[in-house]
């Protein structure tokens, strides 16, 4: 039997993004996917936010692998992260997109520019969003590698969507932060629901600059953000 191929990746802004859901689920997608360095350029008041009671903007600049994911099938999605952070909320990292009843379930997690320095900022939005922020070392030099991974109980796939800081010389993953909602359409009574069995999950990485850099003639400026070692696994099943 011949490996699957490699899917594409492919720029959106926002909820087009979700121009790829419209398809069904991969089912010959390899168990793991390695894509080489990547570079986003996020122009300013471009950011994937939702803050009641009217605060939603979704344009930030995306790299999506093309094709759906099953989400029963998703396991984990690794990327490390480094750019000139400089301007308050400066942000890139991983984002995951589950199209909802409401087409508006994702999460995002990477760096994040706030207080005058780079921090792990994660997003998790269902209706709304939340944020939560953890400091990174002055010797990271605003670079981190960070992983999210399905949570698992033998063999059983349940519920929470784990995220962790990974030590790019060792490997060793700490937790930071359990999201325990992200696949609950996956579980129903501990056993995958038969009724969302096609529901699918679209894995990218994303780059975001919600504000306008201080100064002359930096009304305009991009924050580039490097990702790289970006890469998904699957269970084989």
């Amino acid at each position: 039997m011949s490996t699957p191929a490699l899917p594409k990746l492919s720029l959106h802004h926002g909820s087009s993004a979700l121009a790829i859901s419209q398809a069904s689920a991969a089912t010959n997608l390899p168990t793991k996917m390695s894509f080489p360095p990547l570079t986003i350029k996020a122009p300013p008041k471009t950011d994937l936010w939702r803050k009641p009671p009217h605060t939603d903007v979704d344009n930030a600049p995306t790299i999506l692998i093309s094709e759906p994911i099953d989400l029963h099938k998703f396991h984990s999605a690794k990327v490390t992260i480094s750019g000139e952070w400089n301007t308050l909320y400066d942000q890139g990292g991983i984002a995951l997109f589950i199209p909802d009843e409401d087409l508006k379930k994702w999460v995002k997690t990477g760096i994040e520019f706030v207080f005058g320095k780079p921090f792990v900022g994660t997003v998790a939005t269902s209706r709304w969003s939340d944020w939560s922020l953890v400091p990174l070392p002055e010797s990271a030099g605003g670079r981190v590698t960070i992983q999210v991974e399905r949570e698992t109980k033998g063999d059983e796939r349940v519920e929470s969507l784990w995220i962790y800081l990974v030590d790019e010389n060792t490997g060793e993953k700490v937790g930071i932060r359990e999201i325990t909602w992200f696949f609950r359409h996956d579980v129903v009574g501990g056993e995958a629901s038969a009724s969302d069995a096609s529901r699918t999950l679209l894995v990218g990485v994303y780059a975001a600059r919600p504000k306008v850099p201080e100064g002359a003639g930096r009304e305009k400026e991009e924050l580039n953000v490097k990702l790289e070692g970006f890469e998904v696994t699957l269970f084989d099943d």
